[in-house]
């Protein structure tokens, strides 16, 4: 078995382009928002055994490695729905993670599921601009670590975004959050000075390019810092991918002083590893790359352990994705577009029966949609998969002045969902040109009633025009459930699940 194992290694390793081990390099393996993605996403991509396949290639060829996850390990398929994280948390010390960060989404369970698990995590568990104190996790974060590596000391730093308007506050209580930069700064320049660094790494879940959104982001921390040499992100699903031309998401740039720093982000659901090879003699980084996830790194045979340990897990998957419950006319992904318009207008549907009200239009975020929807066969689970989240439906009293500032929030992040009856219009510098319930321009003074989910109404997604308005119906109905219902209704009539593809949020010159 180890000869077999050995024979493996070494064509993989041949296969990702690597020759032999060089004891003057470190080589750090990244993954960033894998959101449950246990098994294969349904392109094909993507997968936990793959990935470890990747990482024992690596540390065929290379001494010197060490693996980082960048946060939002969790939420998105049925093995978090159903096991509430105990899945996804082992396999960080199943797979020898060295250094992880929290995301935004470890919080969905509250405070006190994570610490439950997150105590028996034995990655070095990083956090440098949270205080935890007198909380459950307090105690389980360290600011920061050093590695030390053929004599040139590594730092690596936490930096996690705001909970404000994106945590659920009930599921954050009692963290402090200091500023990004702040933090980021005064450490990375503790560690140089104080504590003879010689590379400091910071490790961020606070999302690529976030100027738009007035919020810090990985461009903005590197532009306004000076003792930070690469960093390792995630929050946005960013694809940074040096080998392409890709103007908005650039991996190298400049610094406070003019020094050109690495940005990476390896995009999300465990679909590419990225690999940074760091040159400890001249402590730069001298190749970066992504790393597609794919059949050929299929090896079942040699990962028995691991195969055991998903096995029970994977069976209750397994037959929740087997339980066709609707046919879809067509493929729809994720984000804007058609599942987004078809979300939308089943919550304006769904929310007017089960309330009993008259409903002028819904508004969601894409970012409740967690995976896409394939052409034909639809499961249960890739409904529950779907809509993973534990909201509920609301209705909504608008004034036409607070729905026009809602629409004007959801602009400025590029747009999002909205049911066919609402149509907006906005221009380059993300301001809404016009905005219409049935043709009709909204007026300010005017009563709306707006279906939403609750996690909307209390704020969340930085939907702050939404808290304290007034509410008419509030569901009690997980809206998973609720959406499975809609689907049998449409099922039981003949008909098929299908949305429109036209943006109904629209930038126009």
């Amino acid at each position: 078995m180890k000869l077999k194992r050995f024979i493996v290694c070494a064509v993989m390793s041949l296969i990702l382009g690597l020759v032999s081990a060089n004891a003057e390099h470190l080589v750090i393996l990244t993954l960033n928002d894998t959101h449950s993605s246990i098994d294969a996403d349904f392109d094909g991509k993507g997968g936990v055994l793959r990935q470890q396949v990747i990482f024992d290639s690596v540390l065929c060829a290379e001494k010197n490695v060490m693996r980082v996850h960048a946060g939002d390990a969790v939420q998105g398929s049925l093995y978090f729905s159903e096991f509430k994280g105990a899945v996804e948390y082992e396999l960080f010390n199943k797979m020898n993670f060295d250094v992880i960060i929290c995301g935004n989404h470890e919080y969905d369970n509250g405070m006190n599921d994570l610490a439950h698990f997150y105590k028996n995590v034995k990655s070095t568990r990083l956090s440098t601009n949270y205080d935890f104190t007198g909380t459950v996790l307090e105690g389980l974060f360290e600011p920061y670590t050093i590695r030390e590596f053929d004599g040139k000391k590594i730092g690596f730093i936490g930096l996690n975004l705001d909970p404000e308007g994106l945590i659920v506050s009930a599921n954050s209580k009692g963290v402090g959050f200091r500023p990004i930069i702040e933090a980021a700064n005064a450490t990375a320049k503790m560690l140089k000075q104080d504590k003879g660094v010689d590379f400091v790494i910071a490790v961020t879940h606070i999302g690529y390019n976030m100027s738009s959104e007035g919020l810090v982001g990985d461009v903005e921390l590197v532009q306004n810092s000076t003792d930070i040499d690469l960093v390792i992100g995630g929050h946005t699903h960013t694809v940074v991918d040096p080998n392409k031309n890709n103007s908005r998401a650039k991996w190298l740039v400049a610094n406070k002083e003019g020094r050109i720093i690495p940005i990476t982000q390896a995009g999300s659901h465990g679909k590419r590893v990225g690999l940074i090879d760091i040159d400890l003699d001249a402590l730069k980084v001298v190749d970066y790359r992504l790393l597609s996830v794919d059949k050929r790194y299929d090896d079942r045979a040699n990962y028995p352990e691991l195969v055991s340990f998903l096995a029970p897990y994977k069976g209750v998957v397994d037959s929740l994705m087997n339980k066709e419950v609707a046919v879809s006319a067509k493929e729809m992904h994720r984000g804007l577009g058609a599942l987004a318009n078809w979300t939308s207008d089943a919550a304006r549907d769904i929310a007017a029966q089960v309330s009993g009200l008259k409903v002028d239009c819904s508004i969601m975020n894409k970012g409740g949609i967690r995976r896409s929807m394939p052409k034909g066969s639809v499961s249960e689970g890739i409904i529950n998969s779907m809509y993973p989240f534990d909201n509920r439906l609301m209705v909504l009293e608008l004034t036409g002045e607070q729905l026009l500032r809602s629409l004007e929030i959801m602009v400025a992040r590029g747009g999002d969902a909205t049911s066919d009856d609402l149509r907006v219009e906005y221009t380059k510098d993300k301001k809404i040109k016009s905005a219409k319930i049935n043709g009709k321009n909204i007026n300010p003074k005017k009563k709306y009633n707006v279906a939403t989910l609750d996690y909307l109404a209390n704020g969340g997604d930085y939907m702050t025009s939404l808290v304290g308005t007034k509410r008419l119906f509030a569901d009690n109905v997980k809206v998973s459930v609720r959406y499975l219902d809609y689907i049998a209704k449409l099922t039981k009539e003949g008909k098929v699940i299908d949305g429109e593809d036209e943006l109904r949020m629209k930038l126009v010159e």
